[in-house]
């Protein structure tokens, strides 16, 4: 493993524990993932763990700020590794609360008829999301969650970052805005 890969916007999927470790859990034929998942998370080390499934199949929990010597983009949550061939995913704690229709068409757009569309380097056109067009997690500065780097002259530059335009990653999105509320609203107590 190599820390380079996993700054790959092209390799990470961020998912909801809640939403993803059901439906993991059965394809991977691993029994009780999320008391495992749960259990590492409790207890991490920094060689990670394996966990192997009854379908032939075996996963790794690992956490990259520990693994690697050098801080990663949502580098302090599990992360599950199947290998390069497969994308890894970044696991996070969703909001517990949802007033959301059942429909979630809300959650995606493409505006193909834009002049800049796709703003981004992509290979999957059909799952460009323009929801995030202006990424409202810029203003975070260095706890975005998204592959950036700083340019000599102390600008942002995101122009490689895929996490607003990824179809799946609205909750994501929703969840690290809430927050960063969250952390003003305590600033703004504390002052």
């Amino acid at each position: 493993m190599h820390v380079n890969w996993f700054k790959n916007p092209d390799h990470v999927v961020y998912a909801d524990i809640g939403e993803f470790v059901d439906n993991f859990e059965k394809e991977t034929g691993i029994d009780n993932l999320k008391e495992k998942i749960a259990t590492f998370e409790a207890n991490p080390v920094k060689e990670g763990v394996i966990l192997k499934g009854r379908k032939r199949t075996s996963i790794k929990l690992f956490i990259p700020d520990m693994t690697f010597d050098e801080h990663i983009d949502m580098g302090e949550n599990v992360w599950v590794y199947m290998g390069e061939n497969y994308e890894c995913y970044c696991l996070y704690h969703g909001c517990a609360e949802t007033d959301f229709p059942e429909t979630e068409n809300f959650k995606f757009f493409s505006h193909r008829e834009c002049e800049y569309f796709p703003c981004h380097e992509t290979d999957d056109m059909e799952n460009f999301s323009c929801m995030f067009c202006y990424c409202p997690l810029y203003a975070m500065g260095r706890e975005c969650g998204g592959n950036y780097h700083y340019l000599e002259n102390g600008i942002k530059d995101c122009s490689s970052c895929m996490v607003p335009h990824r179809k799946d990653n609205y909750d994501f999105m929703m969840m690290r805005l809430a927050k960063f509320h969250k952390t003003l609203q305590s600033k703004e107590l504390e002052g």
